[in-house]
């Protein structure tokens, strides 16, 4: 005679629909009466359950998806090699699925877009700035007050910060 579904999913610390989902995918199985047999359960639990253990990771450890293939070998059970597998895959899916949501809501453009983008703006910061020495040589050359020469850097340098930010609106980002 096992223990009733609650009363092993008090025994783990989780909830009833854990040990439900569990017993549904197969991870552990009941007596022939629905009870659960506690310590084969525990083993079956740890033995089956590894997609659990990669998602729910501490938030310090490194945010790397093994290969496949070096996932798969690590065990010679092949619903432990078809559960690793599966939570690569499902890991991969839901990755992919979040960058285009991140894409279609805006928050990321394509890389080429960007390498485009980022020439645009430093063709016109690099135009602004080489033309600078030409333009402000000769009228620098005849004022000799301090404020002025800042007064005339500041208003070229200011319109060159211009030049950049409009565009940036016109590229819409």
């Amino acid at each position: 005679m096992g223990v009733s579904l609650r009363a092993y999913a008090r025994m783990r610390g989780c909830s009833l629909t854990a040990v439900q989902k569990a017993i549904s995918s197969k991870r552990i199985t009941t007596l022939p009466d629905g009870t659960i047999d506690a310590e084969r359960a525990n083993q079956e639990w740890a033995k089956n359950t590894f997609a659990g253990q990669t998602i729910h990771k501490p938030s310090g450890a490194p945010d790397r998806i093994p290969p496949v293939h070096e996932s798969v070998a690590g065990s010679g059970d092949p619903v432990t090699a078809y559960l690793r597998a599966r939570a690569v895959k499902e890991s991969f899916a839901a990755r992919t699925a979040q960058l285009e949501y991140e894409e279609r809501a805006g928050k990321l453009i394509p890389a080429a877009r960007a390498a485009e983008y980022a020439a645009g703006f430093s063709s016109i910061v690099k135009d602004g700035l080489m033309a600078m020495p030409d333009r402000l040589a000769p009228m620098l050359a005849a004022v000799d007050d301090e404020k002025a020469i800042h007064r005339m850097l500041v208003a070229e340098v200011s319109a060159a910060l211009r030049k950049v930010s409009k565009a940036v609106a016109d590229a819409g980002l």
